[in-house]
């Protein structure tokens, strides 16, 4: 049996999540932020840029004041008798006294009465243009679909000096009913073929009139419409965000 070190804390307010409302609620009211999953909102960078990411300013101010008391590595999460357990993956026991909990993620807790019942999600499908990627400026195009809802040309960030951002790949962003997250006719592939057709109907080529071609290279799903099922009493020091 691995005996864990244990440390100690006392807030008045902690915040348990990991999206963009449990960190812009934690920093704007100054409380402790437990972010309970290595899930993080999909972000596209340039490897020349700086990074820009709302997400990761606000996480970079809440540390820097003293109000990320865990840097991540959570494991699991659980009561001990009044007070909150956190067991992170370097096998640290953290015990938190509390007057409120602030729950918007349940991810990775035990133990608690409350079911999060997910209706959809947003997927990002990252498209490589392997022929064809010089097209100029940015753009995206805008669909009412039930499924696609953009397509966004943004600069590469697999090409060597692309300073000049001419060069492009392509992000289609979706929303996809839970129950369909599996499903064939939401994957990669139907993604594609729904690209590959757009991109006839729109007529979009290089200057040279070169056809442009893709290739799947990654998906970022993560959840986005959802809501708490209280299943049995619950805590009145708790309260839920969603």
């Amino acid at each position: 049996m691995v005996n864990l070190s244990q440390v100690e804390f006392e807030f008045d307010n902690v915040v348990l999540g990991w999206g963009h409302p449990a960190v812009t609620f934690a920093r704007t009211n100054n409380y402790h932020l437990i972010v309970n999953s290595e899930q993080r909102p999909f972000h596209y960078l340039v490897g020349y840029q700086d990074v820009k990411s709302e997400w990761l300013d606000a996480i970079y101010n809440l540390g820097m004041s003293g109000h990320l008391p865990i840097p991540f590595g959570v494991e699991n999460i659980s009561f001990e008798d009044t007070r909150l357990k956190v067991v992170t993956k370097g096998n640290t026991k953290v015990l938190i006294r509390f007057k409120k909990l602030h729950i918007f993620d349940l991810d990775n807790f035990a133990q608690l009465e409350v079911r999060e019942v997910v209706e959809d999600h947003v997927v990002y499908d990252i498209f490589d243009l392997i022929q064809g990627s010089r097209l100029g400026a940015d753009f995206t195009l805008v669909s009412g679909d039930s499924f696609v809802k953009s397509i966004r040309f943004v600069t590469s960030n697999r090409i060597d000096r692309n300073t000049g951002g001419d060069f492009k790949d392509i992000i289609v962003r979706s929303v996809i009913p839970d129950a369909d997250l599996k499903s064939f006719d939401f994957s990669e592939t139907v993604a594609r073929i729904f690209l590959e057709r757009k991109l006839k109907e729109h007529k979009i080529q290089t200057d040279n009139g070169t056809t442009l071609k893709v290739r799947h290279s990654y998906r970022h799903t993560m959840k986005n419409n959802f809501h708490f099922e209280v299943v049995n009493d619950l805590d009145p020091r708790i309260i839920l965000h969603g």
